[in-house]
Order: structure tokens, then C-alpha cells, then sequence
């Protein structure tokens, strides 16, 4: 009989010899003991956590399948986002994410990649504490995901204990990575399904979708989905030294359990990448699994921060796409789309046609340019392919099948929401509405921007409930959502006592927000996240932005002539700074941004260069801001600092010649700090 006192010693080692041969088993598949003596090993395990409960821990081999159904999903923010990535659909977009990352790294000639198919499958974030599994969560809209550990943990692919015969493990890591389904599973399963008389799934990245999101993890359990890591979210700092290169970091992983795509490599640069993306492509329909393309990210991870991110995209990555799948169909109907800034997109209705597994009944043809050149017709019989596998678009028509009398679209003078004039601007192809917020499509699209989880993330304002408002004559703009009360909604359809009170709490907690998530509430045209961010860094506060002049405009990164007039249209008009005064008055607190002036960058003008390698340079721009420092991108006789990092280029000669102080990485972040 064991001694009590080495009973978890012993529980931890029978984890421990579980993981290795699950590994064995499932992700290498080369078992090293046969099935009578891991049985054995499982037994026991089973048998000390029900002598010993306190030693039955989340992350045992045991805990795979278990616990009762959930009521729900809980929401989780992610330490760090889950970006999209951008697109490339031929060689010339290709050579022109290689022509970016060069240009932002000075000095460098060329760039090596790391490859790997990119699956159709599920992102995960799995978030490691210690070695073991502690939540697992969905992609969600990349900033805030669903906890589905429940479900991961039915995966035997995936180790609740991280291995780590070769390394230590971090305190903490937040691991990516692909769930997904092979397509001779698919197949049986859909044959069972169908056999059954239950619903099928469309296609594997729906069956793998389904199967996370299944209440009951036993459901899930009995989906076979597997799992590749990719990628990593946040690591403790100073707990672990990462590797050099994503190529390194996947071999990581490997040693801890994990399991990589096989197929992941090392191109050395841009024309190798090309080499590769033909190789898969010959090899696809021989794969497992489905792929929709390829995914290039820069080999070298300091790199990869270096080159840092925009808002909803890594820069030092990117997919590069397969053909489109083509189908061909009917247009019913085309109508006309009002955008919340007054575009007017033409949108194709069709017969519902299959492509890749999606059905698709709508396309949008981007602008009036587009159906003169396609010349598409209502009846007409067209094709239509899913531009990145993703977005439906018509790229032909068959005029030989068109019906006699069919009718060329004219562009339409008045929409009837509005009954005002339509006007297309001289070298835009966009025709735009002009009433403004006076036009209830604009209104209302204007009001869910506002509510938007990235704006002013009011949980439980849809689009539904939006235009029943805007019916109802209760809101016209964003300042009457603050002045509703319970009574106001309390009686309309689809309300009742706790939905109302939801309601009005959730617009009352949405006061308080930070400067940027307010000017991009605002729906500024030309004012994304980034730039919103951007705004709020340099002005700090509400009133200096709707003071700000067009030098002041000018002067800020990223933000040139168009985006500065449309800024400009926007503060000048006095309805909408009215409007701004407003919101303040009924208690919306954008939160200035605070600005230390107690160091030796505050007021200061100063440049960077280079690249960097603990730290993204446009995270330094925003410390430097937040400090109180001006950053330009040019270096003259007022530069007071040039922050150099490695490779910094002509900037760092001028600023030589101008007798400019040069601060290297290591000191600029030490005064930062201090």
C-alpha cells in the first residue's frame, strides 16, 4: 500500500508517464507500451483521486471527459489579441508584402519565412499555468473569446501538462493554434448523422465549429477533431527565454507535447515562399485535411516585433489564398445599401447556390464602376466565387442565357428612406447619400457603430433594437440612448422587466471609456481604431482634440491630407461638436490620456528609427506620447533625441550632422522605466 504521504508524488508521476505515452499514441503515433499496461497506469490513477479527492487536479489525464453539461459559454478577454491575418491572392501581392517588410527593415536584403497550410479549421488560444492547461478559449471577435476548456480538454492531442524532458516551461504562456476535423471523419460522420435522421454539417470547419461549441463535452468527445499549435498570445515576462525563430518555437512545442503541422518549414525568402505554395497546392486534395491557402510569417521573432501590428492584422505575416471556388446562379433582385457615412452599395440577390461547402444568396458589387463593367443585370444568369474563400462576388455574366427585355441598372437619383439627392463626386466610382443623419439608414448605421464592442461596447444593442428605437421616435442620435430610462422601453415588443433594466444598465456602465474608443465611436470617416489611438495619444484629452487645426492634424503619424479633412468636416460642423457636449453633459467620461511631465522626454521632439528587439516601435511611439514627447518621422535642426535602433538608415547620418543626442534602445527604454 502506498504511503500517504507520497500520494500525490505518485499521482503526479502516473500524469507525467499518462502524458508521454497519450503523446506516443495519439500525436506520433508510435505507441512505446501496448494497451493492457497503459490501462494499467490509467486504473491506478483513478483509483488514488477516489481514495484521495484533494489530489483529483483540473489538468489529470482523468479529467479528459467529465463534469456536468454547461448552462452557457463565459466570456474571456485575451491578454493578447488574436489577429486576422491580411490577404495575398497572387505573386504581385506577394511581392508586395515582401517590398513592406523590407522597407520597414532597413538595411535587411532579404527576409526568410516560416510556412505552414493554412487549415480550415477553428482558432484556440490554450493559456498554460505552470506546465498545466488552465482555459482554453475560442478566437471570439479577437479580443474576447469564449471559454470552451471543457471541450479542449476532450482532445487527446492536446496535453493537459505541458512535457518537459528537454526544457523548463514558463510561468505562464498563452499557446495558438487550429482545431479541426479530417475529411474521412467528416464523411462518417455526416453518413451517421444522415443515417440518423440528425442535421449534417455543411463542411469540416462547421462540424469542428459545432462540435467546441457543444454544451456538453461529452458531445464533444465524441467528435474525433485534432489540433495543430501555430502560434504564441502573451508569455510571462522574464520567466522563460523564447527562441530566436517561429521555426525554433514550433520544435518548442513539439517537445512539449504539442502537435505541429508536419508539413511546416523554412523558406529562405520571397521566391522560395512561391516554391512552397505550389507544393501544397499540388499536394492538396492528397491532405487529411481541408486548406484554404498558405501562411508566411517572418522567421525571425524579434523581427516579427519589430515590424509590430495594425489593428486588426500582424504586419510580419500573411495568407496567401487559393483560387476561389466558383458556382453559378441567378440574380433575383438588385437593391441599393446605405453605409453609416452615406455610400451607397449595390447588393445582388440571387438563388442560393453551394460553394465550398457555404451556401450563398448575397453579394455586394462595391460600386455602380463595377456593374457598368460587369453590365449585370437582374435575371441574369452569373458566376459567383468567394473571393479568399470568404467574401461572395460576381465575376461573370453569361449574356448568352440573358432573358430579351432585361433592364441595365441605372443609377438611382433618390433612395426611398430618405427621398433625398444622390450625388457621385468626380473620380469617385462611390455614390454617396447626402441627408446625412437625416437619412435613417445612415442614422441607424451610425448608432451601431457607436454601440459596437470597439466603440462604446454597449452589450445588448443590436441592430433590432436599434431601428425599433429609431421607429419609435425614442433615439435620433447618440446622446438620446443615454437619456432613455426603463419606462421608455419597458412595454416595446421583445422587452420585459429584467431585459429593460438590462439594458439601461449596460448604456449606463458604457460612460466610462477611454478617449480612443470614444473618437472612434464617433464614425469619423477615415478613423479606424488605429487612428482613433493615434488621435487620442496626441491630444490627450476631448477638448484639445475638437480645438485641433489641420497643422495640428498634419504633424500626427498616419494621418495625411484626406483623413484630416474629413476630421476637419467633422469638428467644423457645429451640430456634431454640439453633439460631442452633449454626451459629455449626461456623464460620458472619455478618460484623458495621462501624460507624465516629471522625466527628460516630456515636450520633447523626437525620432525613431531603426528596429528593435524587445520592443515594437510603434508600442515605443506610444510610451514616448504618453510621456509627453512629440514624435516625427523626420528628423530637423528642432529634433531634440533620435531613438536609434538596429539598421537605422539616412536618418541616423542627418541627425549626425546636426549634432542631434542618439539614444540607443537599451537607454530610452531605461529612462521609460525610470
Amino acid at each position: 500500500m502506498i504511503d500517504k504521504s507520497k500520494v500525490k508524488e505518485r499521482v503526479l508521476e502516473l500524469h507525467r508517464l499518462i502524458n508521454i505515452h497519450s503523446h506516443n499514441y495519439h500525436s506520433l503515433d508510435a505507441p512505446t507500451i501496448n494497451d493492457h499496461e497503459y490501462d494499467a497506469l490509467f486504473n491506478e490513477l483513478l483509483d488514488l483521486e477516489s481514495k484521495f479527492p484533494q489530489h483529483k487536479y483540473s489538468y489529470s489525464p482523468s479529467q479528459r471527459v467529465g463534469g456536468k453539461p454547461l448552462e452557457g459559454f463565459k466570456k474571456v478577454e485575451h491578454i493578447a489579441p488574436m489577429l486576422s491575418l491580411d490577404n495575398a491572392f497572387n505573386n504581385a501581392d506577394m511581392t508586395d508584402f515582401n517590398k513592406r517588410l523590407l522597407d520597414r527593415l532597413v538595411g535587411e536584403e532579404v527576409v526568410a519565412f516560416s510556412c505552414e497550410p493554412k487549415l480550415d479549421g477553428i482558432a484556440v488560444n490554450l493559456s498554460y499555468r505552470n506546465g498545466n492547461l488552465e482555459i482554453a478559449t475560442t478566437r471570439g471577435d479577437g479580443k474576447v473569446g469564449e471559454d470552451i476548456t471543457h471541450n479542449i480538454k476532450t482532445l487527446n492531442s492536446i496535453p493537459l501538462s505541458l512535457l518537459n524532458k528537454n526544457s523548463e516551461l514558463p510561468n505562464f504562456i498563452e499557446i495558438r493554434g487550429e482545431v479541426f476535423i479530417e475529411k474521412k471523419d467528416f464523411d462518417l460522420a455526416n453518413t451517421k448523422a444522415s443515417d440518423e435522421g440528425t442535421k449534417t454539417f455543411a463542411n469540416p470547419r462547421n462540424a469542428a465549429a459545432g462540435s467546441l461549441r457543444q454544451l456538453d463535452p461529452a458531445v464533444a468527445a465524441s467528435r474525433p477533431l485534432k489540433f495543430f499549435a501555430h502560434g504564441i498570445g502573451h508569455i510571462e515576462e522574464g520567466s522563460f527565454e523564447l527562441p530566436g525563430s517561429q521555426s525554433e518555437l514550433l520544435k518548442l512545442y513539439k517537445s512539449w507535447g504539442l502537435p505541429i503541422n508536419p508539413l511546416s518549414t523554412v523558406a529562405e525568402d520571397i521566391t522560395a515562399c512561391e516554391d512552397y505554395f505550389q507544393k501544397v497546392s499540388s499536394d492538396r486534395e492528397n491532405l487529411p485535411y481541408e486548406i484554404d491557402g498558405v501562411v508566411y510569417k517572418v522567421n525571425d521573432l524579434k523581427k516579427q516585433i519589430s515590424l509590430g501590428q495594425v489593428s486588426r492584422a500582424p504586419r510580419w505575416a500573411i495568407a496567401r489564398k487559393f483560387p476561389a471556388e466558383v458556382g453559378t446562379t441567378t440574380v433575383k433582385k438588385i437593391s441599393f445599401q446605405v453605409g453609416r457615412v452615406g455610400s451607397i452599395t449595390p447588393v445582388a440577390e440571387f438563388i442560393p447556390v453551394n460553394i465550398g461547402g457555404v451556401s450563398v444568396s448575397h453579394a455586394s458589387i462595391h460600386n455602380f464602376d463595377e456593374i457598368e463593367r460587369l453590365d449585370v443585370r437582374e435575371g441574369d444568369v452569373v458566376k459567383i466565387k468567394r473571393a479568399g474563400d470568404v467574401i461572395p462576388q460576381i465575376i461573370s455574366v453569361d449574356k448568352n442565357k440573358r432573358k430579351k427585355g432585361s433592364q441595365k441598372i441605372s443609377l438611382p437619383k433618390r433612395l426611398p428612406c430618405c427621398k433625398n439627392d444622390l450625388i457621385k463626386i468626380e473620380g469617385e466610382a462611390i455614390l454617396r447619400c447626402t441627408a446625412g443623419l437625416d437619412c435613417p439608414a445612415q442614422k441607424t448605421g451610425s448608432l451601431i457603430h457607436f454601440v459596437s464592442r470597439n466603440a462604446l461596447n454597449i452589450d445588448g444593442l443590436g441592430e433590432r433594437i436599434i431601428d425599433l428605437l429609431v421607429e419609435q421616435g425614442l433615439v435620433v442620435n447618440f446622446a438620446d440612448l443615454f437619456r432613455l430610462r426603463k419606462e421608455n422601453i419597458i412595454n416595446l415588443e421583445g422587452f420585459g422587466e429584467k431585459s429593460a433594466t438590462n439594458l439601461i444598465n449596460s448604456i449606463q456602465s458604457s460612460k466610462e471609456t477611454t478617449l480612443s474608443r470614444f473618437i472612434y465611436s464617433l464614425g469619423i470617416r477615415e478613423v479606424g481604431e488605429a487612428t482613433a489611438m493615434n488621435l487620442a495619444l496626441n491630444f490627450n484629452n476631448i477638448s484639445n482634440f475638437i480645438d485641433a487645426s489641420d497643422e495640428d492634424l498634419l504633424e500626427i503619424n498616419d494621418i495625411g491630407p484626406v483623413a484630416s479633412r474629413f476630421i476637419r468636416e467633422f469638428l467644423s460642423n457645429e451640430e456634431n461638436t454640439n453633439l460631442v457636449k452633449d454626451l459629455l453633459s449626461l456623464g460620458v467620461n472619455p478618460r484623458e490620456i495621462e501624460i507624465k511631465n516629471d522625466n527628460p522626454f516630456s515636450s520633447k521632439l523626437i525620432v525613431i528609427t531603426g528596429s528593435f528587439s524587445t520592443i515594437a516601435r510603434s508600442q515605443l511611439k506610444e510610451e514616448l506620447i504618453r510621456v509627453g514627447a512629440r514624435v516625427s518621422s523626420s528628423v530637423s535642426s528642432k529634433t531634440d533625441y533620435l531613438v536609434a535602433g538596429d539598421k537605422p538608415g539616412s536618418k541616423l547620418s542627418k541627425a549626425n550632422e546636426l549634432g542631434i543626442k542618439i539614444l540607443e534602445e537599451a537607454e530610452v527604454l531605461s529612462l521609460l522605466k525610470n
